[in-house]
């Protein structure tokens, strides 16, 4: 399969340009970044050509953490990862893209492109659900803005209610029909989606999916799950999380294995002591 990184990718990736060109934290490494990126990508000889790769991952990675953390950096980060036949850590920086920008076309494109790469009995999400089609603004905002929005709108349209009784007037009850509006569908977003806080990427080159969380309990499946397998985290047994995949399963796999989609500020798994 790793030949498909190299020749499917050729025709896919973010161009760098535009980026270097905006001056963000990081400035310098974010050029250099790019430089081994075009270097890599004019050596044949495999091994200096993955390590150019990393080194290039490795340093957009920096400059993410110096401040520059928007979409296109994410993407670039993804795609030099890809390259360097890291398909975790690309599926984790496409997907951290999305949430700086959910309609980034470049990163839906090479996330789509990653997916493609993985074994076809790997379980994957599935896009184009009931919230990507009625509620699309929900993956701009996040939980805490959306139950703040939806507080708001509700404590909006109680008080247009309560002036509409005071003054026995109908104008107040009207127009609080449309904070009303706003509070469900703001309730629905919140209540139909399991929420991207738990979402994670096994960035490790292989996970062993255990029937509980012991290196003793057996295997569920044919094969490990392989690095940019997407997942949910349900609980955390430390060192243990047990996860569910895109159809459903539910597993268990070392933690150190996995990185969280969104910030670890916003993870709300539970968290329960280890038993035998």
């Amino acid at each position: 399969m790793r030949w498909k990184y190299r020749s499917a990718l050729a025709s896919a990736l973010l161009a760098f340009g535009s980026a270097a060109s905006a001056e963000p934290p990081g400035t310098e490494r974010l050029e250099q970044a790019v430089a081994d990126y075009n270097r890599a990508m004019n050596t044949e000889e495999r091994n200096l050509r993955l390590e150019m790769f990393r080194r290039s991952a490795r340093l957009f990675a920096h400059v993410i953490e110096a401040g520059a953390d928007n979409a296109d950096i994410y993407t670039n980060l993804g795609n030099a990862s890809l390259q360097g036949e890291r398909i975790g850590h690309a599926v984790l920086a496409y997907r951290r893209a999305l949430i700086a920008d959910p309609d980034h076309a470049r990163a839906l494109q090479n996330l789509q492109h990653a997916r493609s790469l993985m074994p076809s009995w790997v379980p994957r999400p599935q896009g184009g659900g009931l919230l990507d089609s009625f509620f699309f603004w929900h993956r701009t905002l996040s939980r805490d803005e959306r139950n703040l929005a939806a507080a708001s709108c509700f404590a909006l349209a109680a008080l247009l209610m309560a002036a509409s009784i005071r003054f026995s007037s109908a104008t107040p009850r009207n127009l609080a029909i449309l904070p009303v509006l706003a509070w469900l569908a703001l309730m629905a977003s919140i209540l139909l989606d399991p929420g991207r806080v738990n979402e994670a990427v096994i960035t490790a080159d292989e996970a062993v999916a255990r029937a509980a969380d012991s290196t003793f309990a057996p295997s569920l499946l044919q094969a490990p799950l392989p690095g940019g397998t997407e997942v949910r985290v349900l609980e955390r047994r430390s060192p243990w999380l047990r996860i569910r995949l895109a159809n459903g399963r539910d597993v268990w796999i070392a933690e150190s294995s996995v990185a969280p989609v969104s910030p670890p500020d916003e993870v709300e798994v539970s968290e329960k002591p280890e038993t035998r």
